[in-house]
């Protein structure tokens, strides 16, 4: 490990520093992670109402030599073209501008020198930009050269000459500027300029007025006709409403955007990123009676289930229905019959099972607390045969969601009481439980007792992490009321209200509230149907920008009077601090300090070869003796056996769907020969190990550990776990190399992509992280490791120079472009764009 020349005693000095510099920053300013940003109105409103962003139209920066001008941008697709943005200097005559244009599915954009020419044109297919839904844009301008360099999203930088020249002091204006008011309409934020010497940074954190704040609070510019995003945060945005005169259902479906609202005889769609809206006639009816068109997607077969599972009066025919969202034909799917009323009940579908979850509800004087599954394969109802763990009390108006942390199901509160008999009298419950889908084992978490404004959670909890989940919840008792946002955190049941309030009529059984998140978009869509008579209806639909935030953070920036003096104060008091402190250490009698070198990354406990199965680098497989007998699994019984695993953390792979996957061009009966085959194969060759078996339960195959090591099977534990992404453990399993090497099967992709992604992200947390504290060592270290994950990230190569740059090592950061160079022309059959001697000036910037 290379040595590193460090005075410790800056070393401190500057340490110290910084931890004074984060306390009054922590004093001066809120949170900024939530949303930001102005939405800008284009041409497609009058001149007078078109939005115009001013920054530095009194005091203007200077900058020396270079400086780089960066944003993030979003471009709704609605036709609108014009000028972005308007970058002027009084003392020089060259104005330049950013203008936007639409052509043949197309987003033009082209840098242009006005009044003269356009110097740069880049093209980006819209389909890319709406599905980046915000994508970055920066300006590099080197003054000393007299260039323009122009980077929009991933696209490769272009250059042009232009007459500029240091020094330059801005002027930079969004949207309408002076006589040029042909705007589209976009979306701005996270707008800085600035160089190595000197940056402004604009958080976009204002919620209303007209001033434009940098981030230490002090105006800098002016937006006239601006819609503040962070409103969006707050303020539930009201689509559309939707209206139908008999009985009927929704749902939302996240891959198309859409809102799905149908009945016997039609469907309307609202498609939410764009506000198109249609109405479709079926063909033919729907073959089911509806009720109160209980429904749910199953993205695998792109159809949208529908079911019931009590009528009043005597009923033959079909309780389960689907619908095909790409020709709109009903299909009958099962007439077995629940003939339970469960009215407001909890339901969630677990997609790698092809089940759905059914818990809780009330009808006939009586509160359930059965759990339930639908098979969609078997098409029939069933119920376990015994519930483990702790047991949850009889109730409806309950609430389910799947945390994406550790993949189990949450149940969260309701109404009822011990005994099950609505004669008894009711009670509100405010607790948490977890269900193993596979185990179905139950357990408590929490139970907060909550004695005011009460309330019932409504369909479907959003647990987008480890730390909390969000619900909406309505006091149902109350024909005219409001439902409310809340969050609660997992760990204690600590709660708050988020956003302001969606009006309900609650009068009626077959109303209720459906929440959604669409981790693409970023936002909570609710659905409330609301009904005066259980015959007709209303859909209304409703979004919110996530992460939601309470009202004071609605308010919080610029900080007020008071938080700024407390700032200065802290500031002030640490300076003085510092001063004290320099002085104490320079009093001291001067020695050299000795080079420290950094410490090598910790290993890992060397662990005994035996029993181990390898994922990561080549398929590898380890026997109970330590003998290598990868040779014994065929490139087939891989296939099985990565299959089997990918699911096992769920309920298993079906029998179906296996044969579907492997073998899908045989007959029925010669694909169930080959699949028992190969599982018998698959269990001769895995008993050469100990502590691993194949259990074969209710129509599914899943593989149990026990004392046998597999580094895919820990990995996951680890990352659910939240362990460092640089751990010594994670690092030695993501040494061997590239996940299923070699194996480039399409039946593995989404397996690859998952892991990957998960991986990928948290190492640029990582990286982020180690950058702000300017742990340069651990940067390094986290470039380093996911270059070994995505052989050709920009970022990493990017982070890893910074780093080495930071430390001064020159020569090793030529090694890591080499390596970076290598795998690029490997991979992209071209040699990478840019030289080491571009990347390393571009870093010491």
């Amino acid at each position: 490990m290379t040595a590193i020349n460090q005075n410790m005693c800056i070393y401190r000095v500057r340490f110290f520093s910084l931890c004074l510099f984060i306390l009054t920053i922590s004093f001066a300013f809120p949170s900024s992670g939530f949303g930001q940003g102005i939405k800008f109105t284009g041409s497609n409103q009058p001149i007078e109402k078109r939005t115009s962003a001013a920054f530095f139209a009194d005091v203007k920066p200077t900058f020396h030599h270079w400086f780089t001008i960066d944003f993030d941008l979003q471009l709704p697709s609605d036709g609108t073209m014009g000028y972005i943005v308007r970058i002027k200097e009084k003392n020089q005559g060259a104005i330049f501008n950013l203008h936007y244009d639409e052509e043949e599915g197309q987003g033009v954009f082209r840098l242009n020198e006005e009044g003269k020419t356009s110097l740069i044109t880049i093209r980006i297919a819209l389909g890319y930009l709406v599905e980046r839904h915000w994508f970055p844009v920066r300006m590099d301008y080197d003054l000393q050269k007299g260039e323009i360099k122009l980077q929009i999203a991933d696209e490769a930088p272009q250059v042009a000459t232009v007459p500029i020249k240091s020094p330059y002091s801005p002027n930079v204006t969004f949207g309408r500027s002076d006589y040029m008011i042909d705007v589209p309409s976009f979306s701005l934020r996270n707008f800085r300029i600035g160089n190595k010497e000197k940056e402004i940074v604009f958080p976009l954190l204002e919620s209303s007025g007209n001033k434009l704040h940098n981030a230490s609070g002090e105006v800098m510019g002016k937006v006239t006709n601006g819609t503040w995003l962070l409103n969006d945060a707050f303020h539930w945005y009201n689509h559309t409403a939707m209206h139908s005169s008999s009985p009927s259902g929704s749902a939302y479906d996240p891959k198309r955007k859409s809102i799905y609202y149908f009945n016997s005889d039609s469907l309307q769609i609202y498609e939410i990123q764009t506000g198109v809206k249609r109405n479709l006639l079926f063909s033919s009816p729907c073959p089911m009676r509806l009720k109160l068109g209980n429904s749910f997607i199953n993205h695998e077969e792109n159809r949208l289930y529908v079911y019931e599972t009590y009528y009043e009066e005597a009923y033959v025919g079909p309780t389960v229905v689907s619908l095909d969202l790409t020709d709109f034909s009903w299909r009958i799917e099962s007439s077995d019959y629940l003939q339970r009323e469960l009215n407001h009940h909890a339901s969630y579908f677990l997609p790698d099972s092809r089940k759905l979850l059914l818990f809780g509800g009330y009808g006939k004087m009586v509160y359930s607390n059965d759990l339930l599954f639908y098979d969609l394969t078997k098409k029939r109802w069933s119920a376990p045969e015994r519930m483990r763990g702790d047991s949850i009390l009889p109730r409806y108006f309950t609430s389910t969601g799947i945390s994406e942390a550790d993949q189990k199901i949450y149940i969260f509160g309701g109404m009822g009481n011990e005994s099950g008999q609505h004669i008894v009298g009711r009670r509100y419950f405010y607790d948490l439980y977890t269900l193993d889908p596979t185990t179905q084992k139950t357990t408590k978490i929490w139970d907060v007792d909550r004695k005011e404004n009460l309330f019932v959670p409504a369909r479907g909890l959003v647990i987008p992490d480890s730390n909390w989940i969000y619900m909406l919840g309505y006091p149902e008792h109350l024909t005219h009321s409001f439902i409310k946002l809340r969050r609660f955190a997992i760990r204690d049941g600590e709660y708050e209200e988020l956003g302001d309030s969606i009006p309900i009529y609650s009068d009626k059984i077959s109303t209720h509230a459906n929440l959604y998140f669409d981790r693409h978009l970023n936002k909570l869509i609710a659905l409330v149907q609301e009904s005066d008579d259980d015959i007709r209806s209303s859909l209304t639909v409703y979004s919110l920008d996530f992460p939601a935030i309470s009202e004071s953070q609605l308010h919080a920036f610029p900080s007020s009077k008071k938080q700024k003096n407390i700032g200065f104060y802290v500031l002030a008091l640490g300076i003085i601090c510092i001063g004290i402190f320099v002085y104490r250490i320079y009093r001291r009698p001067k020695h050299t300090e000795p080079v420290v070198p950094l410490p090598d990354v910790p290993k890992s406990p060397e662990e005994p070869q035996i029993n181990r199965i390898y994922l990561f680098g080549d398929f590898t497989v380890v026997d109970k003796r330590g003998m290598d007998v990868s040779h014994l699994f065929s490139a087939r019984l891989q296939q099985v056996f990565c299959l089997i695993l990918f699911h096992s953390h769920s309920t298993g792979i079906s029998s179906n769907l296996l044969t579907h996957l492997l073998w899908p061009d045989k007959p029925k009966d010669k694909a169930k020969t080959s699949r028992g085959v190969a599982i018998n194969n698959l269990r001769k060759v895995l008993s050469e190990l100990d502590g691993i078996e194949i259990v074969y339960e209710e129509g599914h195959y899943r593989v149990v550990f026990e004392s046998c090591y597999c580094d895919y099977w820990d990995l996951k534990e680890l990352l659910t776990e939240d362990t460092d992404v640089l751990s010594p453990k994670v690092l030695s399993i993501l040494e061997r190399g590239e996940f299923l090497l070699g194996m480039d099967d399409p039946i593995f992709d989404k397996s690859k992509y998952a892991i990957e992604s998960m991986l990928i992200d948290k190492f640029q947390k990582s990286m982020a992280k180690s950058r702000e504290d300017k742990d340069w060592s651990t940067l390094f270290r986290a470039a380093d490791a996911l270059l070994t994950i995505d052989t050709i990230n920009e970022l990493a190569l990017e982070q890893g120079l910074y780093a080495l740059y930071k430390r001064k090592l020159e020569p090793r950061a030529a090694l890591f472009y080499k390596r970076f160079t290598e795998n690029y022309r490997r991979l992209m059959g071209e040699d990478y764009g840019y030289t080491f001697d571009d990347i390393w000036r571009r870093t010491m910037q």
